[in-house]
């Protein structure tokens, strides 16, 4: 567990994600994060088992993407390496590794100059970054979580206020979610040299291969036959339209774990999550994964009329050298900071003084969190000019200017008879 993260392969995954967003931007990628600390167990419960041994190790990771030198967009995530130790059947010791990563926060500042789907690819470039760490570790597939509840702000203070800013609501944000992890697994796939699958193919004239990614959505308080909601027809292995195959996502209804299994034993438990907190009651000991879907459902978080939703997603690693630069040193980690400094850092963009509603202000507040960062801690930016096509808008339905058709309704109108005296 020698092997350390490289912020600047973070940055550099990240920028070419965002390279092909329409052509004619120019934008600035930051990645802050912290040395590896030790932590406890994602599933703490199991330490009490005496054939089971686990040793966590985990960071924080924030990526900021600036425009003009404003930041107009930003990720929050938390990363778990754990390396475990576990006795079965045979007797004989079986050691694994485990990486799975928690997205907590996206957000946007509503300062972007030109319509796009910034965030999404900021998410694609992330995950694919995930697979560089990964491979390095030789693991077969990394996880990929997060908890989906809308808010009008995550990272950028008052910027629900500017009216740039695109906000949605529950049931919005889970199907955009979706649509983001369904774009970002397939990038992360489409973009390596190698698989876990032997048969490599042709695709458009680079090699692509046949990859599933397998994800996991539930809403807690709604059953399967709400799935297509949420979900449509996402799901399956794809054939491409020149009858080669391609990598897709295999969605399904629930947690990636057994209705029967106890929930403490299987389901992670990750910081500030509502699963973690009504976990930690002692009455849960028994509680089994539907038990807890069940329990979610009522909650104050995820029940009260609101709709959340939890999405988890096991995204094969290569397993072949993947292009482009390498995603981890055995070495020390240089530039990472320590928790106290990364502590700093959220302060300074939480701090009261931001504010993110207009442009003015949102042009200040960036400049004084830019400042900070590079008086403190001198960290490397990498800048990105973007190539891709342009996006086309479908145009509005004009419904034809024909006058609305009126409803006659005198032959239902019964005339009063006269009364003959």
């Amino acid at each position: 567990m020698e092997v350390t993260r490289d912020y600047i392969a973070i940055a550099s995954d990240v920028a070419a994600s965002l390279r092909n967003l329409p052509s004619g931007h120019d934008f600035v990628v930051r990645v802050v994060q912290t040395a590896d600390y030790p932590v406890e167990s994602l599933t703490p419960q199991r330490r009490y088992n005496h054939f089971y041994a686990e040793n966590t190790l985990s960071r924080r990771v924030l990526i900021l993407v600036l425009q003009d030198d404003c930041l107009v967009a930003g990720l929050e995530a938390h990363e778990f390496t754990s390396l475990t130790f576990e006795v079965g059947a045979s007797r004989i010791p079986q050691q694994a590794i485990a990486v799975n990563a928690c997205i907590e926060k996206v957000d946007t500042s509503g300062e972007l100059q030109s319509r796009m789907p910034l965030a999404r690819m900021m998410v694609a470039g992330y995950v694919c970054s995930l697979q560089r760490y990964s491979k390095a570790l030789d693991v077969e597939s990394v996880g990929v979580h997060l908890f989906a509840r809308a808010q009008p702000e995550y990272l950028f203070a008052k910027s629900q206020h500017n009216p740039g800013k695109h906000t949605l609501d529950d049931i919005g944000l889970v199907k955009w979610w979706q649509h983001t992890m369904q774009y970002a697994l397939t990038y992360a796939m489409r973009n390596t040299s190698g698989s876990l699958l032997p048969v490599a193919l042709e695709s458009d004239g680079d090699k692509c291969i046949s990859d599933t990614a397998v994800a996991y959505c539930v809403v807690p308080g709604a059953d399967a036959h709400g799935a297509p909601v949420v979900l449509g027809n996402q799901s399956g292995f794809k054939i491409g339209a020149n009858g080669t195959a391609s990598p897709s996502v295999d969605w399904k209804w629930g947690l990636s774990h057994p209705a029967e299994a106890i929930a403490h034993n299987c389901v992670l438990q990750f910081p500030d999550d509502p699963i973690t907190r009504l976990l930690a009651k002692s009455h849960t000991q028994s509680w089994t994964v539907a038990m807890l879907l069940e329990m979610l459902a009522v909650s104050e978080e995820c029940g009260s009329g609101h709709r959340t939703a939890y999405f988890s997603a096991m995204l094969p690693i290569a397993s072949t050298q993947l292009p482009g630069l390498p995603g981890c040193n055995v070495t020390a980690d240089q530039g990472s900071l320590s928790f106290e400094d990364y502590d700093q850092v959220l302060v300074a963009i939480f701090d009261r003084d931001m504010d993110f509603s207009a442009t003015d202000a949102a042009k200040t507040s960036s400049r004084r969190f830019t400042e900070f960062i590079d008086q403190k801690f001198d960290i490397p930016v990498v800048a990105v000019a973007t190539n891709g096509p342009a996006i086309e808008l479908n145009p509005p339905v004009v419904a034809p200017n024909t006058p609305p058709a009126v409803n006659d309704l005198s032959s239902m109108v019964r005339k009063k008879r006269k009364v003959t005296k």
